[in-house]
């Protein structure tokens, strides 16, 4: 195979990848807003500390993290056809993406997300152009040598602890370069390179251990310890990870076979001493980069009173890293810019990606067709057996996670509704759990996820090939998780 040096690794949108993904996304936002005049308009009364607010649309107390939220179980009721006046005309769903940017509740996360998706491909192009990362690769190789498969088990422990713990999951995006390069090199493909990241992120962030943006708002939310049921939480991550582990060597082996080419590690990393040790001052810088800015992360997220500010602070580390490291492997400011400029270009579809995405959740949200939703779900499982009331629930959110991706939105919206109104048999910490599993393992399949349009634009996979090679992985943590919640039901968790 070739030296480090020959191997292509963009990142960027494929054509026919975004092409697709826009099709698709279109398509569910012309009948999200056909729901809108098909479904009631309704709404419950929201109680908060702030006096003046008594009575607030659900689009504006999901995304206000300051006020203390508690919903009256039995206080919806059907908008009038003069009250709903947010819902939008058929013109307006076309502008949907762009309103949203603009004055929709999740404008400053849809911000955020795009200033950050900017920054990342500008830093990965001047770490690609300089060499770095071909540099930091080759050290790794170094390493790693014959145990390939089981750096498999390690990478994928470490980065489903990252999300579990610590609620990272489009964060470690940053990791795509590295691990594109990685496989390349292993004769692995794009789409193995990108399922390190979207897989292994997706299933540690719903097995949450003590993720902040999930377990955290979801137990706040219920009035009960985020401790509540973790012993059981940890099982569930233990098997999630060997069946995570188990799913992507086969990726691994796959790739393989059909290659039919064998990994050469002494012709990949064959280079004089003088460029060795080049390699591990380049490699260093990088690594000192993406721990600054992964420490950032953690940091930010740890403390409540800046955790929305998370991206912004990884940006920044980005920033003034790629301006540092650039400016001394690339030589000047000049090429520094033009690196980065070109970067910024190659990830720009993907901000129309997400605009349509957060289009999407705006419609519904405009149409106030959420709370009905809702109120049709829990008329619906009470007085049934719990284990059938908890299969409900689960879809019931699944369904809710194609309009509000967002974690802890969904955890403000539903949680309180479920645990003032409890169903009969099916405990606070139950419902959480059911919220954890619904919420989280969604993020690697449906089209409305940002995080998973973003990461299979950067490995230019389509849509529908994502689907096709995951859905039978997708169904077993469905079985799985759901043999879960039926066994939590049982013991009485």
């Amino acid at each position: 195979m070739g030296k480090a040096t020959e191997m292509d690794v963009k990142v960027k949108f494929g054509l026919k990848s975004f092409i697709t993904v826009v099709a698709i996304l279109l398509v569910v936002l012309i009948a999200v807003g056909v729901l809108t005049y098909v479904i009631p308009a309704g709404r419950y009364t929201v109680y908060t500390t702030d006096e003046t607010k008594k009575d607030l649309p659900f689009y504006q107390y999901t995304t206000d993290e300051s006020l203390n939220k508690q919903i009256v179980p039995d206080s919806y009721r059907e908008l009038l056809s003069g009250e709903n006046t947010s819902r939008l005309p058929f013109y307006r769903w076309l502008t949907s993406p762009i309103e949203s940017l603009f004055f929709g509740s999740s404008s400053s996360n849809m911000l955020m997300i795009i200033a950050l998706l900017l920054v990342l491909g500008g830093t990965f192009k001047v770490l690609e152009e300089s060499g770095g990362l071909v540099s930091l690769v080759r050290v790794i190789m170094v390493k790693l040598q014959a145990k390939r498969f089981a750096a498999i088990w390690v990478i994928t422990g470490v980065i489903m602890l990252l999300s579990a713990v610590f609620g990272l999951q489009e964060q470690l995006l940053i990791l795509y370069p590295v691990f594109a390069m990685l496989c390349t090199a292993l004769n692995w493909s794009r789409f193995t390179a990108i399922s390190f990241v979207l897989i292994a992120s997706g299933v540690g962030f719903t097995t949450a251990i003590t993720n902040p943006l999930t377990v955290g708002t979801a137990s706040i939310a219920a009035g009960v310890a985020i401790t509540d049921g973790m012993w059981f939480r940890c099982i569930i991550f233990a098997v999630m990870y060997v069946i995570t582990s188990l799913f992507l060597t086969f990726l691994a082996k796959r790739d393989e076979r059909q290659t039919k080419e064998k990994f050469d590690v002494e012709g990949f990393v064959m280079v004089s001493e003088a460029e060795h040790k080049e390699d591990i001052r380049k490699a260093g810088m990088i690594i000192a980069l993406f721990s600054i800015a992964l420490l950032s992360v953690i940091v930010t997220t740890s403390i409540e009173a800046v955790r929305s500010l998370a991206m912004v602070f990884m940006a920044v580390a980005f920033i003034v890293g790629t301006v540092i490291i650039g400016r001394i492997l690339l030589g000047s400011y000049r090429s520094l810019g033009k690196s980065f400029v070109k970067g910024v270009k190659d990830v720009l579809p993907s901000i129309v990606i997400i605009m349509i995405a957060f289009g999407i959740t705006y419609i519904a949200q405009q149409g106030n067709i959420l709370h009905t939703i809702f109120r049709y779900f829990y008329n619906s499982v009470t007085n049934i057996s719990p284990y059938l009331a908890v299969f409900l629930l689960y879809i019931f959110v699944l369904i809710i996670e194609f309009f509000i991706p967002s974690a802890s939105a969904k955890a403000v919206l539903i949680i309180p509704m479920l645990t003032l109104a409890p169903i009969d048999g099916i405990s606070k910490t139950v419902i959480i759990l059911t919220y954890l599993f619904a919420d989280g393992y969604t993020n690697v399949l449906y089209p409305t996820c940002g995080t998973l349009l973003v990461g299979l634009g950067l490995a230019d996979v389509s849509l529908a090939e994502w689907f096709k090679k995951t859905i039978l992985f997708q169904l077993i943590l469905f079985a799985v998780s759901l043999a879960f919640l039926m066994l939590a039901v049982a013991i009485g968790l």
